[in-house]
């Protein structure tokens, strides 16, 4: 701001003798009197500048003082936001950048310190509150992210208990609510996950639970089901709209593991069936990879199907399409392009 104001002097002197100059000779004044004029107008323009310079320095120092007051008495925030002002009014002023360091330094310290007090005390929503304004001020601070990371799977579980409680008396939209604040600090929770998604659908009667169960994969590429699967649960989490809701891909295939040996033989509709209604899902998705013969290129067949449960109704079903890889693709990069398929796959399973 003073480089700036005294820049603009310096032009405004340099323009206004110039112009008072040409001015006087025009009139007839002779070169002594003209530079005489010039130097009267150098001057008031000086002076007005000094004025300037000095209403600025005073605006900057009121909050300057402002910032000294809070600082000694402790009120870091405060201080912090005095001399902000200061500084942003003039960031030459005195020593006002250094200052502005140090508080923001000792506020940060200070909000770190009532973190780990309100943590001790188990007052952990606090606790959060107290870091992220600790973070605030020291942003690249290593310490107070560690814990902070550490505080919201703390704070994820006592969410996950709240909804737990709620849900038990069948009030849902609080156990959504509580549910949805421990996914969004623990989205990799799988019961979290479970519980959450579950809260969604009774809270948003209309929206029906579904589950990709399985993809019978009969070509040689190891694990091909698995990624598909998993890719179009993500393809079709992201197109939801607000349509439908997925049940967490993880807890699904842990239900599966768990009994499927124990239904049937076989992946089929039957199993399918059995399987929807140990989940209670609404409807699930299931599918079959078969290879496909060409010269100089991967093709493989996908067909999938929705399954109303538990009448067994298909609601969708995606007659066999063929997915080409790219010509000259290296044959163990295939798994790269597993995402464009789920992308066409997830496109087809829309109603």
């Amino acid at each position: 701001m003073r480089k700036l104001i005294k820049l603009t002097c310096l032009v405004l002197i340099l323009l206004m003798l110039a112009n008072t100059i040409t001015a006087s000779a025009a009139e007839g004044f002779s070169g002594e009197k003209a530079l005489k004029i010039g130097a009267i107008t150098v001057v008031v323009v000086g002076v007005v500048c000094l004025i300037r310079q000095a209403v600025v320095n005073g605006r900057a120092d009121k909050f300057y003082q402002q910032g000294e007051a809070l600082a000694a008495a402790g009120d870091w925030e405060g201080a912090v936001r005095a001399y902000t002002q200061a500084w942003e009014i003039n960031p030459n002023y005195k020593d006002v950048t250094t200052k502005l360091a140090t508080a923001k330094e000792r506020a940060g310290a200070m909000f770190l310190r009532l973190g780990d007090e309100a943590r001790k005390e188990e007052r952990l929503e606090a606790a959060e509150d107290y870091y992220r304004k600790a973070l605030q001020y020291m942003p690249a601070s290593t310490e107070v992210r560690q814990k902070l990371d550490q505080l919201a799977q703390e704070l994820a579980l006592v969410y996950y208990r709240r909804g737990l409680a709620y849900e038990t008396v069948n009030r849902w939209p609080e156990a959504l609510r509580e549910y949805e604040r421990a996914y969004l600090l623990a989205p990799q929770h799988n019961e979290i996950v479970d519980h959450y998604q579950r809260a969604q659908t009774k809270v948003h009667r209309d929206l029906p639970l579904i589950a990709i169960l399985f993809f019978v994969n009969n070509t040689d590429l190891p694990g091909l089901e698995d990624l598909v699967a998993r890719e179009l649960e993500t393809r079709m989490v992201a197109e939801a709209n607000g349509k439908y809701v997925m049940l967490d891909y993880n807890r699904v295939q842990a239900v599966v593991n768990e009994q499927a040996a124990g239904l049937s033989a076989t992946l089929d509709e039957r199993l399918a069936m059995d399987l929807g209604r140990l989940l209670g899902v609404d409807e699930v998705i299931i599918g079959v990879l078969d290879p496909v013969e060409a010269k100089n290129q991967l093709k493989i067949k996908v067909a999938a199907q929705r399954l109303e449960v538990p009448s067994g109704k298909i609601s969708k079903e995606v007659k066999a399409f063929t997915y080409n890889f790219p010509k000259g693709m290296a044959s163990v990069d295939w798994w790269r392009h597993i995402p464009q398929l789920a992308s066409q796959l997830s496109k087809r399973l829309k109603k």
